[in-house]
């Protein structure tokens, strides 16, 4: 009895030392007949980490790409949904395949998808790239209008506002825009969206952007967004609402010129953007002739925290004289509370030429 008991005890010792200090954990999954739509994770790993996942997950693939999948209580069974239909479409998985999850934590797993029959990995899915083909002069094809402004400058379109809005009864993408007031006092950062293509970063030769799958917002929701964010400032807080070149694609998140000289060395510098308990690196880049934003990690930032368009992060710096760094506390108010992840794209055209930056018409 007393071998047995020591024997148990000791194996629960090993089971608290591998889930509470292993850096990776994995689990496999042999796909259902009814996999398509959504898929459970197995019970002892989310009794495990259910409290260190958060509201979604990120699946990186064979080929290195990365698939945010939303996940969904039902009853003690967590399960990977929003996104899961796309993972499964881009990867042509079918029923009886292996995928072997390894969790490195912050919510990411790596994926690794076997054949059932060779029982060796399929090797056409290290080359999957979710890329769109399209033609030079017709633009990117995303599953809803996503609007910004570019005029050639990242800072000109930043100002100390009080938002007015105007909904186009053609679109179900609400333009915000900004207008100057001096209460503002530079505490809110916003831009107009009208309909012009802005720039995208690269990722392996493409153009890579986000599609939001929010369902369409209202004003009203907007309004109140905002709202929130500014009753939870503070004198010196900064209120910033997200425009389409901050989360889907540029990824450059301007600064009030008011707020960063009153607030900011103006040098560029690395600062720590933290929210709760985690933080990232970004790259706050200042010019000569004014005006500053946050870029070089800001992309990871955005897409780590689920951004959308029209919501309102409010900033506020680390008050602690001992720290050296720059450390920005973050409060993210969303429009919708439900996070649906969007979705990872990039676009290239049909044929290794470049499209003439001029095309004739």
């Amino acid at each position: 009895m007393g071998e047995e008991s020591s024997t148990s005890e000791g194996r629960k010792w090993e089971e608290d030392i591998y889930w509470t200090h292993f850096k990776s954990l994995h689990f496999f999954l042999s796909l259902p007949h009814h996999f398509h739509h959504q898929i459970a994770i197995p019970k002892k790993f989310t009794n495990n980490l259910r409290e260190k996942l958060a509201e979604s997950v990120a699946l990186k693939g064979p080929s290195g790409a990365t698939w945010n999948i939303g996940l969904t209580a039902s009853g003690d069974t967590l399960l990977l949904k929003h996104g899961w239909e796309d993972f499964v479409a881009d990867h042509s998985l079918k029923e009886d395949d292996f995928l072997v999850f390894k969790y490195n934590g912050d919510s990411r797993f790596d994926v690794l998808i076997f054949d059932p029959l060779s029982c060796c990995e399929k090797e056409s899915l290290y080359f999957v790239r979710k890329c769109v083909h399209i033609e030079p002069e017709s633009g990117c094809r995303t599953k809803r209008n996503v609007t910004e402004v570019t005029d050639g400058s990242f800072f000109n379109d930043v100002v100390g506002s009080t938002p007015s809005r105007k909904l186009r009864k053609d679109s179900t993408t609400m333009p915000i825009i900004t207008e100057q007031s001096p209460q503002a006092n530079g505490r809110i950062s916003g831009a107009i969206s009208n309909g012009k293509r802005g720039k995208s970063s690269t990722l392996g030769g493409c153009r890579s952007y986000f599609v939001s799958n929010r369902r369409p917002v209202t004003e009203e929701e907007i309004e109140n967004t905002l709202q929130m964010a500014l009753a939870a400032s503070t004198e010196n807080g900064l209120v910033v609402v997200m425009r389409p070149s901050h989360v889907y694609k540029g990824f450059f998140m301007g600064i009030s010129s008011e707020w960063a000289n009153a607030h900011l060395p103006r040098k560029s510098q690395d600062v720590i953007l933290r929210v709760g308990q985690h933080t990232w690196s970004v790259k706050l880049y200042c010019r000569n002739e004014g005006g500053c934003g946050l870029m070089g990690g800001w992309k990871n930032f955005a897409a780590e925290n689920f951004l959308e368009e029209f919501d309102a992060c409010l900033f506020e710096l680390d008050d602690d004289d001992t720290n050296d760094e720059i450390i920005m506390d973050v409060k993210i108010f969303r429009v919708v509370e439900e996070v649906v992840p969007s979705r990872l794209m990039t676009s290239s055209p049909p044929n290794s030429r470049m499209p003439s930056k001029h095309p004739r018409r």
